[in-house]
């Protein structure tokens, strides 16, 4: 069989610079993973590290990760049931050449995959992709000679990242003195242990909900959506808990809270964890030369710039995912940065991503600045969110027929082609149609000024999509 054929798998298996994700068996079977592990070895280092959620494929993909890394020689750090940002920060702690995370997000439970992290914790940018896919292509692997096999070594590499977070973090010993009651939903996933302990160094009270291991399942849908936590949301206000914070499986996005409505739009996480840093950006406004910069996404409300306008601050958006955002916050030197989902990007934390440990921190420094009983009185700083987000297989949709009768049916409109196409109004609402990087689908979503604006761009955008 040849090797395309062997990957070319259809909607069972994505490859993009988000990563790998595929079902199980169709997408990843014991072939495709050993020629994805192989293609890795062949462009990275030596040292590489581990890390895996709780998905009952991933000692499967796991072992036969490791073993292929070995017979190519190279030194495996396996930091075992990890958040993703956890991974990231060890390869950046423990100075490794590359890492791995066994995972496929909040995908549901028979798919799984990988994340390819580079030097210093970054995720693959675009270049280390095409390099990866092109030795994926090329069928190389660098095997080595029995007496040069590599190594495997457990590590626990939790305890660094925490106190990487409270080393950043600002308004520690206020959040200590606070005692805040916290709900923890950990979706059994690779946060159920990780965050309890840094809220517990924070002199927190954790509540936990699916923070025990969930052998064979999600005791809960894993996308953090607001149907998904309802019980989250419920407990959170039976507990009169001053917030709640609930995850994903991979723990590198984050959902809040209240006391008073339950689970938050995962919108506000973001701004949120911004107000845990305004104070201090604030007071250092005066030896900036230029606006500091808050990078978000093309797909994130604007919700933040209420908050960067305190700090005198600029917003400027990237494509969708990870990579793009962290890619154009070193570009910009960023204070800060992140994405819609639940996606809060410290670049001061050697996980320099998405991590909801830092997220969670940074909401509770807001809280403990403002001495705040609860999040609602962080929330009341923000205003009202009017977004709409759905998702609508790929199938045979003719995407870029379809983007065109979109956009002539908003014209005129700014158009932003980086990532599928972005139209901004004139009234400042705004559509995004794009296809997703780690499912078969392709997302829209849109924000307006009132419900009634949202309502009406809506049933115009469905009737395109229905032309």
């Amino acid at each position: 069989m040849k090797l395309n054929q062997l990957i070319d798998r259809g909607n069972h298996l994505m490859i993009s610079i988000s990563g790998i994700r595929g079902t199980i068996p169709e997408g990843l079977d014991p072939l495709n993973i050993v020629y994805f592990a192989r293609a890795f070895a062949e462009i990275t280092g030596r040292k590489i590290v581990i890390g895996c959620d709780n998905r009952p494929t991933g000692p499967m993909l796991r072992d036969l990760l490791t073993g292929t890394l070995l017979a190519a020689g190279k030194e495996v750090l396996d930091i075992g049931l990890a958040p993703t940002p956890t991974v990231k920060a060890a390869v950046f702690q423990q100075k490794a050449d590359a890492g791995v995370v066994i995972s496929a997000s909040h995908n549901p439970l028979e798919w799984n995959g990988f994340k390819f992290i580079t030097r210093n914790g970054f995720f693959f940018d675009r270049k280390l992709f095409d390099r990866w896919h092109a030795a994926l292509r090329s069928n190389a692997f660098p095997a080595v000679n029995y007496r040069r096999i590599g190594t495997l070594r457990q590590l626990d590499a939790i305890g660094d990242h925490i106190d990487a977070v409270l080393t950043a973090i600002p308004n520690v010993a206020a959040i200590r003195r606070q005692r805040y009651r916290v709900v923890v939903d950990g979706v059994g996933g690779a946060g159920r242990e990780a965050l309890p302990r840094l809220l517990e160094e924070l002199g927190c009270h954790v509540v936990r909900l699916f923070c025990e291991e969930s052998p064979g399942k999600f005791p809960r849908p894993p996308e953090p959506t607001p149907a998904a936590l309802r019980k989250f949301g419920s407990l959170v206000q039976k507990e009169r808990a001053a917030v709640g914070f609930a995850l994903d499986p991979d723990a590198d996005r984050l959902v809040c809270g209240s006391p008073t409505t339950g689970a938050i739009h995962e919108e506000y996480t973001l701004p949120l964890a911004l107000l845990g840093m305004a104070p201090g950006l604030a007071q250092n406004s005066k030896k900036w030369r230029r606006p500091p910069t808050i990078v978000v996404n093309l797909s994130t409300a604007d919700l933040c710039a209420h908050v960067v306008e305190q700090i005198g601050a600029r917003v400027v958006r990237s494509a969708v995912g990870e990579a793009n955002v962290v890619g154009m916050m070193r570009s910009e030197k960023a204070v800060f940065g992140g994405e819609g989902n639940g996606g809060v990007i410290h670049p001061l934390l050697p996980s320099f991503g998405r991590d909801s440990l830092a997220g969670a921190a940074l909401i509770l420094s807001a809280m403990a600045a403002g001495k705040a009983v609860n999040v609602d009185q962080l929330m009341r700083q923000l205003p009202a969110l009017h977004m709409h987000k759905t998702k609508y297989p790929t199938g045979k949709t003719d995407r870029d027929k379809l983007f065109k009768r979109v956009e002539r049916a908003f014209a005129p409109a700014a158009i932003d082609r980086r990532d599928g196409l972005h139209l901004t109004l004139a009234d400042g609402s705004w559509i995004h149609l794009r296809a997703s990087n780690t499912e078969p689908i392709f997302r829209v979503i849109v924000q307006a000024p009132s419900r009634a604006r949202l309502k009406a761009i809506i049933q115009q955008v469905e009737e395109q999509l229905g032309s």
